[in-house]
């Protein structure tokens, strides 16, 4: 054993295993993947780019270099790799809301047998900017079981775990557009032995509807079980990509959605622009209604003959929205054992700066409201502020103004649990309410940040699972009501997210979800399990 220095550099190749595609050394020492190649999809998540060194062998070791993020990106370096589908990585994961909140993540993940990416912690790191494209010193010492990291001047994450300083191969780390450079590592060089450079990260996601060509990107709704059985996915098409009009589709499942027939249109719905909106959903009542979110307002469809055709729309009963708000935008009804469902919604306020954009720190302002309805539609309560903050004196608050996208579900004993996609903060915001959503509890922030969240999903052994933004597609799993949480599985890098779940047998989830590079959507069986979440593969 001796003590050896270490300058990365790829040259030919010989000496690296690629998982992805082929790294190349570029100008002042930059380890890159051509341009052309960081948006290809892969086999195990998407867009994922590996490089190991073959022919050295660190345990304990310090490392320096430089790395660089972009709005949805993520780099690091790879330690203790005992072939290319087992190892642990230091990361720093970056998407466009946490860059421009300037807020800098810190992670250590682990990839085991499963291809997902186990997060050991993520931490917000206090003293690193999240600007884009600034070049930012990373320091690090591995010693027998622990990590410490110098990010920049003054920032610092740590954290310990079993596996590091085992025995292992090095390697780097990217995707999306991030930069590395500069990459020295020193320590003590151990005994080179075979490894299996064939064993690579399993493929866990297919495509459910793999009909379109390159220019087409689908966009999944709501998941939902038909009283007659079958699953009903509402998705939205758009040809091309990023293009002015969308073709909303509904796709039908009778085998419990291993496959799905040919999507039909959703005919209560008229083509909009790319952000078109509608929900599908079952009713306490059993009934499958739509609801239709646009400029227009708020409209509700019926379908009598399992979602195969759609009744006129007709303008929902909801109350006008609040002061200083202009426009509430629906998410996902949740229904309530009592029979009840409950509608959130969430608006821009007035109190925006209209100079401003929203990087600019505070200046842009969203409020979230739930309104109930006990006759399925029917008629709907008063809009209520989700966040119950009162003064001193009893006296309720104005509610908090970095509220966007809800997801909530109603927990064992009844109450209900929310999360909300922030604007500003580095969390998810947390509220709950005791009385089936007429009021609501001071909000504070949530366990874990998140972004892009369409729905929660309590599973019938009592089981939460929510899938978010940050890092990547990241679903946590709480097995007490949302009281703790695991620490994330990152599934697939999904910069998108968004989708839908549904339980398809006990404690057996199907999760559909954009992907990241507007393309078609991707899906996922997942198995809960007392130990955290598995995939079950297809085929």
């Amino acid at each position: 054993m001796s003590s050896q220095s270490e300058k990365l550099r790829i040259d030919d190749g010989s000496r690296w295993t690629f998982v992805g595609q082929r790294w190349n050394d570029e100008s002042d020492g930059e380890l890159a993947v051509d341009e052309s190649l960081r948006r290809v999809d892969g086999d195990a998540m998407q867009g994922h780019q590996y490089a190991f060194l073959n022919d050295k062998v660190f345990g304990n070791l310090t490392a320096d270099f430089r790395f660089r993020l972009t709005p949805h990106s993520d780099v690091g370096l790879i330690v203790g790799a005992i072939d290319p589908a087992h190892f642990l990585v230091l990361h720093f994961p970056n998407c466009g809301q946490a860059s421009r909140a300037q807020h800098f993540w810190a992670t250590l993940s682990v990839m085991d047998d499963s291809g997902y990416l186990r997060v050991v912690k993520l931490e917000l790191v206090q003293r690193v900017a999240s600007t884009n494209a600034l070049w930012t010193d990373a320091h690090l010492e591995i010693v027998d079981g622990r990590i410490d990291v110098r990010i920049g001047r003054a920032g610092k994450f740590s954290v310990e775990h079993p596996d590091l300083g085992r025995q292992g191969r090095i390697g780097i780390y990217r995707f999306g557009s991030p930069g590395i450079r500069s990459v020295k590592v020193r320590g003590d060089s151990l005994p080179v032995t075979p490894w299996d450079t064939t064993e690579t990260p399993p493929q866990n996601w297919l495509h459910p509807i793999p009909a379109g060509g390159d220019r087409l990107w689908q966009k999944p709704g709501q998941i939902v079980r038909t009283k007659g059985g079958d699953l009903l996915l509402g998705f939205l098409q758009q040809e091309p990509r990023w293009g002015d009009s969308t073709i909303p589709l509904i796709a039908r499942s009778t085998d419990n959605g291993r496959t799905w027939q040919t999507p039909l249109p959703m005919s209560a719905m008229k083509p909009e622009g790319w952000d078109g909106w509608g929900t599908i959903h079952v009713f306490p009542d059993g009934v499958l209604r739509m609801v239709i979110s646009d400029e227009s307002g708020c409209r509700l469809s019926v379908s009598d003959d399992d979602g195969r055709s759609w009744s006129k729309p007709v303008e929902m009963a909801l109350p006008p929205p609040p002061d200083g708000v202009k426009r509430l935008h629906p998410a996902p009804p949740t229904n309530l054992a009592d029979g009840s469902v409950v509608i959130f919604g969430y608006g821009g306020h007035e109190s925006s700066l209209p100079a401003a954009v929203i990087h600019t720190w505070g200046s842009h302002h969203c409020q979230a409201y739930a309104t109930r309805t006990t006759d399925n539609g029917q008629t709907w309560s008063p809009w209520v502020n989700i966040d119950g903050t009162t003064a001193t004196d009893g006296t309720p608050g104005q509610g908090n103004l970095d509220f966007t996208e809800i997801c909530c579900a109603q927990t064992g004993d009844g109450d209900l649990m929310a999360f909300i996609r922030p604007i500003y903060s580095p969390w998810m915001w947390e509220t709950w309410s005791t009385d089936g959503g007429a009021s609501w509890t001071p909000a504070v922030r949530g366990p874990f940040p998140g972004y892009a969240t369409s729905n929660m999903l309590r599973m019938s052994s009592g089981a939460i699972l929510v899938a978010h933004r940050m890092p990547g597609c990241t679903v946590h799993l709480s097995w007490d009501d949302g009281v703790t949480w695991d620490q994330g599985t990152m599934i697939d890098s999904a910069i998108w997210v968004m989708g839908g779940m549904v339980e398809l047998e006990p404690d057996v989830a199907l999760y559909v979800y954009h992907d990241s590079f507007e393309s078609l959507m991707r899906s996922q069986r997942i198995r809960v399990t007392s130990d955290g979440i598995e995939p079950i593969r297809e085929g």
